[in-house]
């Protein structure tokens, strides 16, 4: 039966081996159409890939080539730039040395101008002193009075002093002779100095010069946009410090009395020339200054000390003559008038000189500034250069990153292409056939990339199940024929065991019925009025003595267990084994059945063991050999066995 069950599983996944196999063969079709598709655009992606690949390959030469021209032309900005710094560099010690010239000067500045100022000042006086002289001489001819020797004295002491602030004109000029350039261009500037700009009364010099101060060496600005500028070219060329004066003017100030001068909040000056500054709480004398600068200027000038003798001299002369002068009042005042006006004929003769040298060295100097301003403008000419040489490298730099990002976007597209490049050379071409390739490949419409694999997948699939069902057919095969195999082996089997079983079933049934017999029979099932699974069967007829043969449904309980008895002893006897288990097989007999049971076990007791389970004492008195099981008084269970001698079984 179980073969049977299992015949008919393999009978099941045959069939559905089948169906899967006509499924898997519907899919296919449509998977091989689609398959091919796909190869075709695959073919059409290698081909589009191959004529990309070709067209970003030259793309990548030209940019490689545009690449090598921008690193040509990033190598020339460099070399020009490089070559614009060291012209630069050349022009700013040109420069430096210009304005080194300019800032060794610079010391000579206040010097310079305080020259000129002083040779103004010494003629001013001269002029004033001759005037003086001139009209003491007048009032001596028209009334000669006797002369004082205090007089005299003071007359000698104006001589010497005309002569050696001519001397101090004379050596004034030979330092301003010897002074750097810079001082060349402060006097050119002169012209734009503070004292050059007023107009001094007579005997006004000395307040002027305290009034003013540090501002008589300043320069005279139009505005503050002028001064600023002034400021700038002293910071370039070196000068140091320069005072700058605005222009302006002023409301008129009141009339300050004497008293007030020492509670002035700022710098106050006499017509004689002292000053009293509230800052440093003292009182000075402009001219006392003057005169000790010019005494500092005298000092250079070791050549005039026989002068100096020779004027010391005469005045000791004057005054031992001092007498005969008393009575010459008159031609003392001519000759001193005499006197100076040679000295102010000399400091006018010397003042030409002096400015036209001081016109020489300003245009010295003017050119000097002409140079300067060329360097400067050379010099931001070069920075132009150099600025553009550096935007241009800046811009080469930025093309050559540019380049750089497009030849990777260009490598990227080539592994993207992922086929080898196409040949041909001409763009134009390569551009046609790409755009014919995407049409073609347009035309296909949607394709479904993996329909090749699924295809191999179904086809690889379909030959597993062609196999599979094969494979299920064979074993169909062998079921089947196994099965009629068995089907024989077991048919010829039951005949033969059944043979057997029959014939000692009527040995046995004759042992048990004495008188009677017994037998086996097959049935087979009736066609009308019975189950389809009804299968054949074994019908036990056993016929007692004096009794019909009848069924065994139909005997009595005693006649059943003993039929079943003889049936068992058949089977045992048709096939022996070492013992047989019996479970109160005869609690249905009485004792006269009992008794050819136990003759039936005694028989056989030979060729097997008999364990028998039983009640029955006719059974206990035939056995060999007893097993009880009994409960004591504690509950326990107990196990006792006996051994019957031979003798008492026998009888």
């Amino acid at each position: 039966h179980r073969a049977e069950l299992k015949l008919a599983r393999v009978a099941v996944d045959v069939e559905r081996a089948r169906d899967l196999e006509a499924e898997v063969k519907k899919r296919l079709r449509p998977l091989a159409i689609q398959a091919t598709a796909a190869e075709r655009a695959e073919k059409l992606r290698a081909e589009i890939g191959a004529v990309r690949a070709r067209i970003a390959q030259l793309e990548l030469a030209a940019v490689e080539e545009r690449r090598s021209s921008a690193e040509e032309r990033r190598e020339a900005a460099t070399l020009a730039r490089n070559r614009t710094g060291k012209e630069l560099e050349a022009l700013l010690g040109e420069r430096d040395r210009v304005e080194g010239e300019l800032v060794g000067a610079a010391g000579g500045r206040e010097e310079a101008t305080a020259a000129l100022y002083r040779l103004k000042s010494a003629a001013e006086r001269l002029e004033h002193r001759r005037e003086s002289a001139q009209a003491l001489a007048a009032r001596l001819r028209a009334d000669p009075p006797p002369v004082r020797s205090a007089e005299r004295e003071r007359l000698l002491e104006e001589a010497r002093l005309g002569r050696e602030r001519l001397g101090a004109l004379e050596r004034t000029l030979a330092e301003l002779e010897g002074l750097p350039p810079a001082a060349r261009v402060l006097a050119e500037r002169g012209q734009r100095l503070v004292l050059s700009s007023l107009e001094v009364d007579a005997g006004d010099e000395r307040a002027v010069a305290a009034a003013l101060g540090w501002r008589a060496a300043a320069v005279v600005a139009d505005d503050a946009q002028a001064a600023l500028d002034y400021l700038e070219q002293a910071r370039a060329a070196g000068l140091g410090n320069l005072g700058v004066v605005i222009g302006g003017t002023r409301p008129e100030a009141p009339i300050v009395e004497k008293d007030d001068l020492l509670r002035a909040t700022e710098l106050s000056v006499t017509r004689e020339g002292f000053a009293f500054d509230p800052a440093r709480g003292e009182l000075w004398y402009a001219g006392e200054a003057a005169e000790a600068v010019l005494l500092e200027l005298e000092a250079r000038r070791r050549a005039l000390e026989a002068e100096i003798a020779e004027l010391d001299a005469s005045a000791e002369r004057a005054t031992t003559q001092a007498p005969v002068l008393d009575e010459r009042p008159a031609e003392l005042a001519e000759a001193l008038v005499g006197s100076l006006a040679e000295a102010l004929k000399d400091a006018i003769r010397f003042e030409p000189s002096l400015g036209a040298r001081a016109d020489a060295r300003g245009e010295r100097a003017r050119q000097l500034g002409e140079e300067l301003r060329e360097l400067g403008a050379q010099e931001a000419e070069l920075r132009r250069a150099a600025s553009e040489a550096g935007e241009r490298s800046s811009a080469i730099d930025v093309e050559l990153a540019t380049l750089a990002a497009e030849t990777k976007e260009l490598e990227r597209r080539m592994r993207e292409a992922g086929a080898e490049p196409a040949e041909g050379d001409d763009p134009e071409e390569l551009a046609d056939k790409l755009a014919r390739l995407e049409r073609r490949r347009e035309a296909l419409g949607s394709v479904n990339p993996l329909a090749k694999e699924e295809y191999e997948r179904e086809k690889e699939r379909l030959t597993e199940l062609r196999v599979q069902r094969s494979d299920l057919e064979e074993s169909l095969k062998e079921l089947e024929a196994l099965r009629n195999e068995l089907a024989d082996t077991v048919e010829r089997r039951f005949e033969e065991t059944f043979a057997a079983v029959r014939d000692h079933f009527q040995e046995v049934a004759a042992t048990l019925f004495p008188g009677g017999e017994g037998r086996l029979r097959l049935t087979e099932p009736e066609l009308q009025g019975e189950d389809e699974d009804t299968e054949p069967g074994i019908e036990i007829e056993l016929r007692p003595a004096g009794k019909k043969v009848t069924r065994l449904s139909l005997l009595s309980g005693g006649e059943k267990a003993l039929g079943a008895i003889s049936f068992l002893f058949a089977l045992f006897l048709a096939r022996p084994h070492p013992f047989y288990l019996l479970d109160e097989v005869e609690a249905a007999l009485d004792d006269a059945n009992i008794g050819r049971f136990v003759a039936l076990l005694r028989r056989y007791s030979e060729e097997a063991q008999f364990i028998v389970i039983t009640h029955q004492k006719k059974t206990m008195e035939a056995a060999d050999i007893l097993y009880g099981v009994t409960m004591g008084a504690d509950g326990i269970s107990q196990i006792v066995s006996r051994r019957l001698p031979r003798e008492a079984v026998a009888a």
